[in-house]
């Protein structure tokens, strides 16, 4: 009896010195620490590009851009067309009546292949641009004629092949000092011109 007793001691004692390891309760700060690590970030968000299809455009040439900033200074110039001109030219050359002041702004290898307009004269744009910035005295000098000066009721026409270079003359023209009511262009020039069956005179000046 006292040896069963003792032996139920004994085992109660070492039930006793083996413990099941507690569970360790966490503060919330300490997970806070030790799962901040663990959460995943959100990922940041890219705006979307907005992309406007204007931007992606050719961009305009210098060329292109002068042109237009000079177009505004042609405003006022007149637009001859084919009848008004056809026109206004004299039937002789002694006719009282005030003619244009027809200038052909082509150069010289152009109208030797198609001739002028009758009664213009030769002043081409290309290789003679300074022209209308000379003195009377040098602008005959260099081209054997008198400097184009409208007199009342005239008007100076330029034309070309198709019209750019002649409003372009027309528009230095008036930056050489010209009254922008003496001065007009002729757009669709020699080709319209040709095209409605104007008259044409053979060009015989020098190259």
């Amino acid at each position: 009896m006292a040896t069963t007793v003792a032996s139920a001691q004994r085992s109660a004692v070492m039930l006793s010195a083996v413990r099941l390891p507690a569970r360790r309760v966490l503060s919330p700060a300490f997970r806070a620490i030790t799962t901040r690590g663990l959460a995943s970030s959100p990922r940041p968000r890219v705006p979307a590009l907005a992309y406007n299809v204007r931007s992606f455009s050719h961009p305009i040439k210098n060329s292109q851009l002068q042109t237009r900033q000079n177009s505004n200074d042609s405003t006022n110039l007149k637009n001859w067309g084919f009848e008004e001109l056809n026109a206004s030219l004299p039937s002789a050359p002694d006719s009282p009546t005030h003619k244009p002041i027809l200038i052909d702004v082509r150069e010289p290898a152009e109208l030797k292949g198609t001739g002028i307009i009758p009664s213009a004269i030769s002043i081409p744009l290309a290789s003679q641009a300074d022209a209308l910035f000379l003195t009377p005295d040098e602008f005959e000098t260099r081209f054997g004629f008198p400097k184009p000066e409208p007199v009342e009721g005239e008007q100076m026409v330029f034309y070309c092949k198709a019209g750019v270079r002649a409003k372009i003359m027309a528009q230095m023209a008036v930056k050489a000092g010209y009254d922008p009511a003496t001065v007009g262009y002729y757009w669709g020039s020699w080709l319209d011109w040709e095209k409605n069956g104007g008259k044409a005179e053979r060009w015989d000046g020098d190259d």
